[in-house]
């Protein structure tokens, strides 16, 4: 049941994040060539965007959490053997835990203040774009619990 969560959970990260990049490819495309060619900007294309960046970021970080992409410092896992990797993983990604759910406290309490803003060409609430900081951090959050349940059930072997 957890695997199957899991799986629907990794390929919706996936999808949503290959749909946020294309459209925003697209908009940035179809702008420089109104820009290029036609003589005229779409007035909303840049601040989508810019919106949809703020997206990728946030759900390329969960995917980074979710492989163990995101940058480090090596050595340690270089000269670490069995069990100490295992801890040192443990380690890591409670400090991700950690940072994650204040990214996702932070980020709902910035979201909900400032709902009532409106974007300028898009006229829709600035809370699409901040939303993303809550969204990214959930799924990080659900990415460092499993690893750490994961690193826990190794321990114990």
């Amino acid at each position: 049941m957890i695997m199957k969560a899991m799986k629907y959970l990794n390929n919706s990260v996936n999808v949503l994040l290959f749909i946020v990049l294309a459209v925003m490819a697209l908009s940035m495309a179809v702008n420089v060539f109104c820009r290029s060619c036609l003589n005229f900007s779409i007035s909303w294309a840049d601040e989508l965007s810019q919106s949809l960046l703020v997206w990728l970021t946030f759900l390329g970080a969960a995917v980074a959490v979710r492989e163990h992409s995101h940058y480090s410092f090596n050595f340690l896992d270089q000269v670490l053997k069995n069990k100490g990797k295992t801890i040192l993983s443990l380690f890591v990604n409670v400090l991700i835990l950690f940072c994650a759910v204040y990214m996702l406290i932070d980020g709902i309490k910035i979201t909900d203040g400032i709902a009532s803003w409106l974007m300028p060409a898009m006229g829709i609430s600035r809370a699409w774009v901040y939303g993303a900081c809550p969204v990214g951090s959930s799924v990080m959050i659900v990415y460092c619990v499993t690893d750490i349940i994961n690193n826990i059930k190794l321990l114990r072997v």
